[in-house]
């Protein structure tokens, strides 16, 4: 049981740690109870998403609604057994607290992780923002590069009982706000009943626009050619994909390409083995693991090219992100992920011959080009620009007060 508690560890950690955020500008609006579970950092996606749903009301972009307080809590370092009891027990009691004293026109937590904290007989409505449903409906996708499991379609005990607790949150929320259509035909399937709205994750553009905000280039060979993935290395995300394309090029093109992994929720016997696949494949492979901000940005604003084959997102945050830093992007065509790009930016699904000429392509423009930076795409910031802080508050504000309606 500790082992299955520790694999969920950065959704599972419960305290009682409160947050208040204070309001500029007198505050008439209705007021929003901010809910949810451990203080994820913005290297996570909940942790992106929730901090984007913070600025977007704080800055008064969510016309007629302001954060009231937000309930959250500290990633300590509590036990397993602890945490399983904060989680269940103590936290959901503190969550009813404070809504109770506050007196809340809505509560919203922010990720269907935490859905076992909708209060029961609450005098207020309830949104949850549903990311994915991988972990609550797992399957397995069959693939022209084999079977890929999305989810866990064998949790344990424990988190089976985790998972039923959630689904009965989630049927008591008078709403979910999903952050895809993909997600929002997924949860219409799994829990028909529940009401939905969708209200994607805001990207900001404007800090992300190389013409407006143009970082330093980092350390890229010249001669090369950059291509990132951004995920974890579970099997979902399909980077050692990228890896069989590229090693299935010819020497010399491959010898020209440099993979730059990035993303946090490293495993070491993961990295282990995609390492080893790459030097296995004689692919160039440059392992960044978690990066900050900026570091991040100015390598979306100056390689060549996303590639992004994942199986199956709630989203796809990388890819809006690339886009909004003119960065070309290369897709699956599955979602959510081909929800974003335009057609030209969408393959095949795992179609390997595809992919390569893709890859190919993108390495004769580096080749006839006379620099080593590459044009900006601006299509691609304007495409990336309806998922600005403006436009999604101009629907998250229109979620929120349907809920009102509903709970009338």
């Amino acid at each position: 049981m500790v082992h299955l508690l520790n694999h969920c560890e950065s959704r599972w950690r419960q305290s009682v740690r409160l947050v208040v955020r204070i309001q500029g500008g007198g505050g008439m609006g209705n007021r929003v109870l901010l809910v949810r579970g451990g203080e994820l950092p913005l290297t996570s996606g909940f942790g992106r998403a929730h901090n984007a749903t913070i600025q977007r009301l704080e800055s008064g972009l969510v016309s007629g609604w302001e954060i009231i307080q937000e309930v959250n809590h500290s990633m300590d370092d509590a036990g397993p057994l602890q945490r399983l009891r904060r989680r269940w027990f103590s936290h959901p009691r503190k969550v009813k607290k404070i809504a109770v004293i506050t007196n809340p026109d809505l509560i919203h937590i922010t990720d269907q992780e935490q859905a076992h904290l909708v209060p029961k007989k609450i005098f207020c409505p309830v949104v949850i923002t549903v990311h994915d449903l991988f972990l609550l409906d797992p399957k397995i996708m069959k693939t022209d590069w084999g079977p890929i499991e999305i989810g866990n379609k064998n949790p344990g005990i424990v988190r089976g009982m985790d998972i039923r607790r959630l689904k009965r949150g989630l049927s008591r929320a008078n709403m979910a706000i999903c952050i895809s259509k993909k997600t929002a035909e997924h949860l219409a399937q799994l829990m028909p009943n529940i009401p939905i709205e969708i209200v994607p994750n805001s990207v900001d553009v404007h800090n992300r626009d190389p013409r407006k905000n143009l970082r330093p280039r980092p350390e890229l060979e010249p001669d090369s050619l950059h291509l990132l993935v951004i995920g974890s290395e579970d099997r979902r995300k399909a980077i050692s994909f990228v890896l069989d394309v590229i090693g299935d090029l010819d020497s010399e093109i491959r010898q020209s390409i440099v993979v730059h992994k990035i993303g946090a929720e490293s495993d070491s016997l993961a990295e282990s083995r995609l390492k080893q696949h790459a030097s296995k494949l004689r692919v160039r492979l440059r392992w960044h693991g978690k990066v900050e901000e900026e570091q991040l940005i100015a390598l979306e604003q100056h390689a060549d090219a996303l590639l992004f084959p994942s199986a199956a997102e709630g989203f796809g945050l990388p890819v809006v992100e690339a886009m909004a830093s003119g960065c070309p992007v290369l897709v699956n065509d599955l979602g959510a992920q081909n929800e974003h790009p335009p057609e030209s930016n969408i393959l095949p699904p795992f179609d390997i011959l595809s992919w390569k000429e893709a890859i190919i392509k993108l390495n004769d423009e580096r080749v006839t080009r006379d620099s080593n930076n590459r044009p900006i795409r601006e299509d691609l910031i304007l495409a990336a620009s309806k998922y600005s802080p403006e436009n999604v508050a101009i629907l998250h504000s229109q979620a929120y007060s349907k809920a009102l309606e509903l709970k009338k």
